[in-house]
């Protein structure tokens, strides 16, 4: 499997966003860089509803048995089986979820918090009298939010070479299309997204190694034997 690398690009501002980035600079207006960047980084996609700072953890299959430990503490956060709701308050922790299934490779996943672009989160741009609560902000992760995630546990052993190899081509080809959309955000918009372009595709590779390591643990069932053809009965003289 190869590991996919995102071409980065220099973020860009519309050029009609111009005067009105230059009124903001010169009132020091961190709101209006705010509410400017915010819809620079998310182009044509709608906000999110409101973080209520829970989550649902799904998986497949169903029933799974995860743990989630914070990892900046290495506290444990919980321990459900799935589908379960999981209480995450706004951080800038990476919890990690591990989880187990009869029948499925161990698959631990990184739930990495993310820029909330919900209606009412203000984020403060590093500019005039923003740069202090865009600092507070950061370090905080106050304007940072977990997703709903559903953790896929590869089989331990699939019919054949092809078919293995089909299920983690789809499951790499789904990570891609979600690093590729936050990717470009943060290049749109490198302020409004807190994590970089680089970042992001850092976490990307991160993710499609542990995939990797995962489609060699994998085995393939081996061919049943065809049944031995019956010997033809013995004529009695």
């Amino acid at each position: 499997m190869s590991i996919g690398r995102i071409r980065l690009s220099r973020p860009t501002q519309p050029r009609a966003a111009w005067p009105a980035v230059a009124l903001c600079g010169a009132l020091a207006l961190a709101g209006c860089g705010s509410a400017m960047s915010d819809g620079s980084a998310l182009g044509n996609e709608a906000r999110p509803a409101p973080y209520s700072g829970r989550i649902t953890l799904g998986s497949d299959p169903a029933g799974a048995r995860c743990v989630l430990t914070n990892t900046a503490d290495g506290s444990r956060v919980a321990e459900v089986i799935t589908p379960a709701q999981v209480t995450l308050p706004r951080s800038t922790a990476i919890i990690e979820a591990a989880c187990t299934a009869p029948g499925h490779l161990a698959t631990t996943i990184a739930l990495r918090p993310v820029r909330d672009f919900a209606d009412g989160i203000h984020h403060p741009q590093p500019i005039g009298t923003g740069a202090v609560q865009n600092a507070v902000v950061v370090r905080t992760g106050s304007t940072r939010r977990y997703n709903d995630t559903t953790v896929l546990l590869p089989p331990q052993s699939f019919p054949s070479a092809e078919a293995r190899d089909a299920w983690f081509a789809q499951r790499e080809a789904a990570l891609l299309a979600t690093a590729t959309a936050a990717i470009a955000r943060a290049q749109r918009a490198p302020n409004a997204t807190i994590d970089t372009a680089q970042v992001l595709q850092g976490y990307l590779e991160a993710d499609l190694a542990a995939l990797r390591q995962q489609q060699a643990l994998a085995s393939v069932a081996a061919p049943q034997p065809e049944p031995e053809a019956a010997a033809p009965p013995r004529r009695q003289r």
